[in-house]
């Protein structure tokens, strides 16, 4: 039976805001599987990822969960024009940006969409094209997905479970956070070890499972866990399932 020690990376949800890390997603998912949380890392840009490797590398957790994008897939124009110039090496003409490091409460900040004239279809349009620009053609994204494949080679034995990015009640930032899950996956190898669980079509956007219109409940945060716990049975070899598991959910594994 395996011992199961879980690294787990990303936005302000992975630290449980606006609860707390015993209702944190990673926390519960430990429970379920009757291991640990060796890694609890949250408030993460994915360019950021690899600044963590070595400390993954060394410890060697038998899974690694990463939910990263809330933060940069967003309804902010100001927002991804910034992302953009980063990317691209331009010095931003931005004077104050908000940064996941100024806490959980920044990712909420950032996502509010401003007031915008522009009819809803051609504002998602627009901020779609920037987003896609930014995730498939910027130097600083490519190289950044590059190094998580060989890194996820570089580990067979260790199970890499990537979620989607969240749902929300907001529509248009749930409209981009759909695109911004798409372009995670497409640039994720083809790894047996590499898993996705699609949040959105585990959690929708239910009211019922949020806290406010951009992060999660308890509810949401347990839902996720179970999703997550569904994947983990089925890769490897924990003992029976509690039957609070449900093997059937509709967070069936996928390899990316």
């Amino acid at each position: 039976m395996k011992r199961v020690e879980i690294a787990a990376l990303g936005g302000c949800h992975t630290l449980g805001y606006p609860f707390g890390l015993c209702d944190s997603f990673p926390a519960l998912l430990a429970e379920l599987l009757g291991g640990e949380v060796v890694t609890q890392v949250g408030h993460l840009q994915f360019v950021r990822l690899s600044e963590h490797f070595a400390t993954i590398g060394t410890q060697r957790p038998s899974h690694v969960v990463l939910q990263l994008g809330n933060y940069e897939f967003s309804a902010s124009l100001r927002g991804l024009i910034y992302q953009l110039k980063r990317s691209l090496g331009a010095k931003p003409a931005i004077k104050k940006m908000v940064k996941p490091s100024e806490g959980a409460a920044s990712s909420s900040t950032a996502s509010h969409p401003p007031p915008s004239i522009w009819p809803t279809g051609f504002r998602i349009a627009g901020l779609g094209l920037l987003t896609i620009l930014i995730w498939q053609c910027s130097p600083r994204y490519r190289r950044a997905f590059r190094g998580l494949n060989e890194f996820m080679g570089q580990h067979p034995d260790t199970d890499f479970i990537f979620l989607s990015t969240f749902p929300c009640l907001d529509p248009t930032t749930d409209a981009l956070r759909r695109l911004g899950g798409r372009l995670l996956r497409w640039g994720l190898a083809p790894l047996p070890n590499c898993h996705w669980l699609d949040a959105h079509r585990l959690l929708r956007p239910d009211p019922a499972l949020f806290a406010d219109p951009f992060h999660l409940n308890q509810r949401g945060q347990r839902a996720l866990a179970h999703g997550l716990a569904a994947i983990a049975y089925s890769q490897g070899d924990y003992g029976p399932a509690p039957e609070a598991v449900d093997l059937k959910t509709s967070a069936k594994p996928e390899t990316a």
